[in-house]
């Protein structure tokens, strides 16, 4: 049984991916903020306890991620769903503080996630790693300055993690969504907007690809997902 690694797992596009993997029969390591977070996926995936288990962390501390990272050999799948937004605000009236937490949730979880989980792939003679960036990556807007800095540089980190994997077998890939159709978003659009977006279903299912053996010629790839969206 393959063994992914998938964090933000009860966030609204993490149920979906976790869905996804477990029902492709794959072992899910799943990583959450909250002790209520964590009673809710336990909960919606009653039907999968041999296959997951759940363990609350919070991976903007190192040592937090170590403890985490210290019993998942072997791995096959490393998923960051982690990150954050903020936004509306232009570069001369963003705070420093909104500034330095989406670099905070974007940039460094991703890093001390790999950094930790790069050991265990390697030692399993390879594997995957899928992160989320967003479209801005290649098309910014103005009043994104922190949020499009933050996910450009998660994008450059994992494009340089696959050059680093590539002698081992690791291969590492950023997906660039536009607005994903979430619960959280979907609370604030209409529907004539919320049908063009991407939905996490088809997320989840590109993350499975790259995941699996089917997807070993993918690497250090930025993959848009903009749904209807144009480019």
């Amino acid at each position: 049984m393959k063994t992914a690694f998938i964090t933000g797992a009860s966030g609204g596009l993490g149920t979906i991916v976790t869905d996804c993997f477990l029902q492709a029969g794959w072992k899910v390591y799943a990583v959450t903020h909250s002790a209520q977070a964590k009673q809710r996926l336990k909960t919606q995936f009653e039907n999968f306890r041999s296959q997951l288990s759940i363990t609350i962390a919070d991976l903007t501390r190192s040592e937090a991620v170590q403890t985490v990272c210290q019993n998942l050999a072997p791995l096959d799948a490393v998923v960051h769903l982690v990150g954050g937004f903020v936004g509306g605000a232009s570069i001369e009236e963003v705070a420093e503080s909104d500034f330095v937490r989406m670099w905070e949730l974007n940039v460094k979880t991703a890093f001390l996630v790999i950094r930790a989980t790069f050991p265990l792939l390697k030692a399993n003679g390879g594997g995957a790693i899928t992160t989320i960036g967003a479209k801005f990556v290649l098309h910014p807007a103005a009043g994104t300055s922190a949020y499009a800095s933050a996910k450009a540089a998660l994008a450059h980190l994992t494009q340089t993690v696959a050059e680093e994997g590539r002698p081992f077998g690791i291969r590492a890939n950023c997906i660039l969504p536009s607005i994903i159709r979430t619960p959280a978003n979907l609370s604030w659009a209409s529907e004539s907007e919320s049908q063009k977006w991407i939905t996490p279903e088809e997320i989840a299912e590109a993350i499975l690809f790259l995941s699996s053996d089917a997807g070993k010629g993918i690497n250090g790839a930025l993959i848009p997902m903009y749904g209807k969206l144009p480019a």
